[in-house]
């Protein structure tokens, strides 16, 4: 149960309320003790939203923040659940998609997430055009909060050997800046007259970058009433007391030499301001004020502050007895990251909101350390990691380490995504913020000065208040995907759906056949599937009554689309030039000596492995997987097709009686497959004229199982002149339906040369910029793991980076460099 101590007493103009918070009320608990009809309304609406719409973050580490083509981008996913970032449960699967500079997707994979956690790579072509790609992740869940909540990143990628223009701008993108742009932000959302109100304002160059801007803000009369100046990447405020009556306009000088005047907000004649004085490290100062007309009209009315941090509400009784009540909230009871006051009227309308942002310092304590202080080229390099909570207590975690070679991968710092940025910050708020890692590298009051800068111009997207107090919120239009699922229809051949029948889903690299019923409306899904890259498997499906006279419809899963991009158009190999540098010589260094790396020619997107010959074939998976291949035009003798094949077709006998032709394998009927349709085992294929077929293809065994259960006696497979090969979609099928389904996705493994014997490595130079790259590393019971590697030829400072979550969702990321001679 919450527990709130407030004590009040009385200054002149003034209602001062302290609060002391004690421990919280978790979700599902009362979360006050004084009720109110805001009590009863909102913070209950919310308790409830909270717990039915428990959401997903994806946050993705890269072994670097930019790669050339060729290059290998490994990466690894922590799923988190809540505001409380505990390592996710909920999903099983996660998807994550390479966006081009068109963007539309290059790469797709699967990856199943384990204990919360997953990781991947994306290989990129030697042949890639420069330019911004985006990396995208996002669970099947996630989809339920819209694409603007899921994971994506930009990611530069050079290239040593394309220097035409960039190819950045040719995709779909934002609408297109034409001038700098300013908006303005009252604290609270509202400007009132006759109050001092804070307001921000942000400016942005038409790259969509901040801008620097300053200016003055004059009255409807034309006289100066204050100036300001931004202090942060195009951020700034000032204050206004505006009049009622009169309006306001800002005379702006951007910092690209251009100018403008924009309108102010027009202030309310009456009306509650909600702000937030949060320079102290030790609490949160708010006032909420009134003006004089509001007040008369509202005066000892009944509000109610509610104040939501890490997933918990709890709220704050105030009755307007003052033009001006002020509280103070002790952080050491909030949850670092992004909090939100909201206050509501008595009616449980919100009024106004203020975000503000707590940094508690609770993080994960990372200390590294190293068996050396300086180390040599090719020298053997041996870590340990310890980490440890806030209580100081050793913790186990999850994990993520990489290094680089500063001298190869020069890094901004203050630019970088860290699994502290995006989670505390970038993943709940709307719009782009740019150096998301100033506001975390090296904490300092100026830069905490700045963060509430963002907090009062970028909007909280984690919810609308209308839709939860309305109860207007959508039930979940996705679900949870636990694993791998095969789906779709069982119909008539003319298309009605089937209620009840029996489908079997068939693997065809042999493993155990699975039943499921369809559902009123013809549905089947096979859930708890486990497979990895694209697995053929064949669906079989016969009526209520066990006929096959039934079609099949393979339902594939939707891809969501892909959000507005909007680049700069800059050229990224010369914002990449030392990293291409080095890529050019590692790549010589690589084709001096045979090149072991090999050359990635232009990225085709593999949907099944086909074989070398390249006749023509209506065998499911195309040709080049028959045991054996008949081509019709090799055929001199005369006579109807059975006179054609007889003796040809190894261990067949076909056997020709009135009425019908049977092809029998080891004395058993062979299933007919003619240009991709499965045949009646009534129909007489010697009805095909014989210079009609271009080849005939003879499937056994293994060979075979990809036409299903009816395939144990072996397949022969017509492909007629006529007849064109199909994709498997265009296949009408009678019963059965083969299908390629999308599987997990085998991430590599990062190659890391070991030097044990110097002399047998000298030859070829070591070049490597990620010289160490380990997605999984996991903490012991005394938060200790281990490490060891090899360094590359560079001398140089080497900086390393490990990120990760422990089992209660503590964040943690250090960065420690040493020293290579």
């Amino acid at each position: 149960m919450l527990k709130c101590l407030i004590c009040k007493f009385s200054i002149p103009g003034y209602l001062l309320l302290f609060i002391c918070l004690f421990p919280f009320a978790v979700l599902g608990q009362e979360a006050v003790t004084n009720k109110g009809i805001v009590t009863g309304n909102g913070v209950n609406k919310l308790k409830r939203y909270l717990t039915d719409h428990v959401k997903e973050k994806t946050y993705l580490h890269f072994d670097k923040s930019y790669y050339a083509a060729g290059d290998t981008i490994y990466f690894k996913a922590y799923v988190t659940m809540g505001e409380r970032h505990e390592l996710s449960q909920i999903s099983g699967v996660l998807h994550a998609d390479l966006i081009n500079t068109k963007n539309k997707i290059d790469q797709s994979i699967l990856l199943k997430i384990t204990n919360g956690v997953a990781w991947g790579d994306f290989t990129l072509p030697d042949s890639l055009p420069k330019g911004e790609y985006h990396v995208r992740a996002y669970t099947n869940w996630m989809r339920n909060d819209s694409e603007k909540n899921f994971f994506e990143q930009v990611i530069p990628v050079g290239s040593a050997f394309d220097n035409k223009v960039s190819e950045s701008g040719s995709g779909r993108q934002q609408p297109v800046i034409s001038k700098p742009d300013l908006q303005f932000f009252p604290e609270g959302g509202n400007l009132v007259a006759g109050i001092s109100s804070k307001i921000a304002f942000k400016a942005v160059g038409i790259n969509g970058l901040g801008l620097g801007v300053k200016g003055t803000v004059t009255d409807n009369t034309g006289k100066t009433i204050t100036q300001f100046a931004s202090v942060h990447l195009g951020m700034g405020y000032f204050y206004l007391e505006a009049e009622a009556g009169k309006s306001y306009k800002a005379n702006l000088s951007f910092a690209d030499g251009s100018q403008d005047t924009i309108d102010l907000p027009k202030p309310g004649e009456q009306g509650i301001v909600l702000t937030v004085d949060n320079d102290s490290l030790q609490k949160a100062s708010v006032a909420i004020a009134v003006n004089n007309k509001y007040y008369q009209q509202n005066k000892d009315s009944a509000y109610q502050l509610l104040i939501y941090s890490g997933g918990i509400a709890i709220t704050v009784d105030c009755k307007l007895d003052s033009p001006v009540i002020k509280l103070d909230l002790a952080k050491r009871h909030l949850r670092t990251g992004i909090n939100t006051l909201t206050l509501f009227s008595a009616a449980g309308e919100p009024i106004a909101e203020r975000l503000f942002f707590v940094q508690n310092y609770d993080q994960l304590n990372l200390s590294v350390s190293s068996d050396k202080i300086t180390y040599a080229t090719r020298g053997k390099i041996n870590i340990r990691l310890n980490a440890k909570n806030r209580a100081d207590s050793a913790v186990t975690g999850h994990f993520s380490v990489s290094v680089i070679d500063e001298s190869k991968v020069p890094i901004d710092e203050n630019a970088e995504s860290t699994i502290l940025s995006n989670l505390l910050l970038t993943a709940d708020l709307k719009g782009n913020v740019e150096q998301p890692n100033y506001y975390f590298n090296n904490i300092t009051d100026e830069k905490l000065k700045n963060l509430d800068l963002v907090m009062l111009t970028h909007g909280y997207r984690g919810f609308e208040w209308k839709q939860v107090l309305s109860n207007t919120v959508l039930p979940p239009a996705y679900q949870p995907e636990k694993t791998l699922e095969v789906s779709g229809i069982v119909e008539t051949l003319g298309s009605s759906p089937i209620a009840n029948g029996m489908v079997s889903l068939i693997p065809t690299i042999g493993g155990p056949v699975l039943s499921e019923k369809a559902d009123d409306k013809g549905n089947f899904k096979f859930r708890n599937l486990e497979f990895l890259d694209s697995t053929r498997f064949v669906i079989q499906a016969v009526n209520a009554k066990g006929k096959n006279t039934t079609q099949l419809v393979y339902k594939q899963a939707d891809v969501p689309g892909l959000s507005p991009i909007h680049n700069n158009n800059a050229d990224v190999n010369q914002q990449l030039s030392t990293y291409l540098k080095n890529s050019e010589d590692q790549l010589n260094e690589y084709n001096k000596y045979g090149s072991p790396k090999g050359i990635m020619l232009q990225e085709v997107r593999v949907k099944e492995i086909k074989a070398k010959d390249k006749y023509r074939s209506s065998v499911f998976g195309g040709p080049g997987h028959a045991d054996q291949v008949v081509h019709m035009d090799d055929i001199r003798t005369g006579g109807d097709l059975v006179d054609k094949l007889n003796g040809i077709l190894r261990g067949i006998d076909i056997v020709k009686i009135p009425g019908g032709t049977f092809a029998m394998f080891l004395h058993q009927k062979m299933l007919i497959v003619v240009d991709g349709v499965t045949m009646d085992n009534r129909y007489d294929f010697n009805s095909l004229g014989p210079n009609d077929v271009e080849t005939v293809e003879v499937l056994k065994y293994g060979n075979a199982s990809i036409y299903g259960m009816g395939s144990g006696n072996g397949v022969l497979v017509f492909t007629t002149r006529i007849g064109n090969q199909r994709d498997l979609k265009d296949i009408p099928s009678f019963g059965i339906l083969p299908i390629i389904a999308r599987g997990y996705y085998k991430a590599r493994t990062f190659y890391s040369p070991k030097y044990d014997n110097l002399e047998a490595n000298m030859k070829r130079k070591d070049l490597r910029s990620t010289i160490y790259w380990n997605p999984e590393l996991v903490t012991d019971k005394d938060g200790n793991a281990e490490i060891d590697y090899y360094n590359a030829d560079a001398p140089g400072t080497y900086r390393m980076v490990v990120e990760g979550i422990d089992e209660k969702g503590n964040l943690g990321r250090k960065v420690y460099r040493y020293t290579v001679k």
